[in-house]
């Protein structure tokens, strides 16, 4: 029977080799390594490469605290033959150094799979100039639990700006349960694109394409009006698909810098010269929301609602945009908090849009604010003095429940309510605030 957990395990054994790094000066430095199946291994730089009674004690101590997942496999970087000692060095510097630690040990963490989510933190693809069609923000919508309204209120916004003559193009990332796409559709009939973004990523590698072949063009008069939404699917939903998606894999192959999302997000800035690109992202922590969440993006408009999972799923986000980033004194990125699903009873509603207020201010203080920097003039971050501040990230956008959204034939049917209810447009006018565009 175990005795205990793999959490306990790695953290009692990373105890023991700062306790020994410091008792032994003999070691330079160390790299422990957790591989694909949580089992720990060790490279360890040393003067002496005969060391054998230091090896033998590292290991001795190392698995009276971490057996069975500790594999008694130490790599002594000083009897490795040059290849090696090449190897141990990329190691070491791909490895992380362990929150508080000493500079000579480093963690090394392989998976298997949401490498997105665990890569080191990236940045916008472009800095958003304000210059129309040249440097189109990227703003991404994101739940954490399904059913909230994300691709509605994702809808809404693209309709209420090509209602003011702009071109919107919204792309489905959305792969393993698509939707915008259809709902966004090219005619009332429900007609999309024979092909979209899961084809995209799978097809791009080999060559260039026709970005025409993964789009269609949502014109409908009664929904755009003045201005088009030109719409990638997720991909044609038939007996096809499901082989698809068990192809797609979103790390890069040995040797490649730039994955196929990012191709697509920069073909579509300079073949289409949108003015938005809006992207719809799967709920959870699946692969394609770690790439989209990752600082790619200008904007995220995080959805959740008063329930306990969903504030559990928001704390990962809001870490990872936030805290996560000031740690590595970088700026977080920007998001927009939306409360959704508010009850329409107007007691109950205040009492909710209160609650939520309350907890997304703790919740973002917590995992996502600087503290208050000691020179009153400094502006790097979003501080604690912040919130304050009603458009400050934490400040949510409330969107009640709406039955007659819920159901209907074509977009056609809810197209002026998702452009003039008041919530949809304050949800609007935060994002535009952010990018200080203003109306024509």
């Amino acid at each position: 029977m175990l005795t205990c957990h793999l959490d306990e395990a790695r953290k009692a054994t990373i105890e023991t080799l700062r306790r020994l790094t410091k008792e032994k000066p003999s070691i330079n430095r160390a790299v422990l390594i957790e591989d694909i199946f949580g089992k720990l291994r060790l490279i360890l730089w040393t003067p002496d490469s005969g060391d054998v009674d230091l090896e033998r004690e590292i290991n001795e101590k190392i698995a009276e605290v971490a057996a069975p997942y500790w594999t008694s496999e130490i790599w002594m970087a000083s009897r490795g033959n040059p290849a090696d000692r090449e190897l141990y060095e990329q190691v070491w510097n791909e490895s992380r150094p362990e929150e508080d630690t000493l500079e000579h040990l480093r963690i090394a963490d392989r998976h298997r799979t949401r490498g997105a989510w665990l890569c080191d933190m990236t940045e916008p693809l472009w800095q958003w100039t304000g210059e129309r069609d040249k440097s189109p923000p990227i703003v991404v919508f994101y739940s954490f639990k399904g059913g909230v309204g994300r691709s509605t209120a994702l809808a809404s916004f693209a309709i209420q700006r090509a209602r003011v003559g702009e071109r919107v193009v919204v792309i489905d990332f959305d792969l393993d349960a698509p939707g915008v796409g259809v709902l966004l559709a090219a005619d009332p009939s429900g007609m999309i694109a024979s092909w979209g973004v899961i084809d995209y990523l799978l097809e791009r590698p080999y060559d260039s394409v026709d970005l025409r072949d993964y789009y269609h063009a949502c014109r409908q008069s009664a929904v755009t009006q003045s201005g088009e939404i030109l719409v990638f699917p997720a991909g044609c939903l038939n007996g096809d698909f499901l082989g698809k998606l068990a192809r797609v894999d979103f790390e890069l192959p040995v040797g490649e810098k730039i994955g196929s999302h990012v191709q697509l997000l920069r073909e579509v800035r300079d073949e289409l010269q949108p003015d938005w690109i809006l992207l719809d992202t799967r709920t959870g922590l699946s692969e394609s929301s770690g790439l989209l969440l990752g600082g790619l993006a200008h904007l995220h408009v995080l959805f959740g609602t008063s329930s306990e999972q969903s504030w559990q799923g928001l704390r990962v986000i809001i870490d990872r945009l936030g805290a996560n980033r000031v740690l590595a004194d970088k700026p977080q990125l920007e998001c927009l908090l939306v409360q959704s699903l508010v009850p329409q009873d107007t007691k109950a509603a205040k009492d909710a849009v209160a609650g939520f207020a309350e907890r997304a201010q703790d919740e973002f203080s917590e995992h996502y604010y600087a503290a208050d920097p000691e020179d009153a003039e400094e502006d790097n971050f979003w501080y604690i003095r912040d919130i304050e501040n009603e458009v400050a990230p934490h400040a949510p956008v409330a969107i009640s429940y709406e039955p007659k959204l819920a159901h209907f034939d074509s977009i056609e049917d809810v197209a002026d309510p998702l452009a003039s209810l008041p919530e949809y447009r304050s949800l609007a006018e935060r994002i535009v605030a952010k990018f200080m565009r203003e109306e024509e």
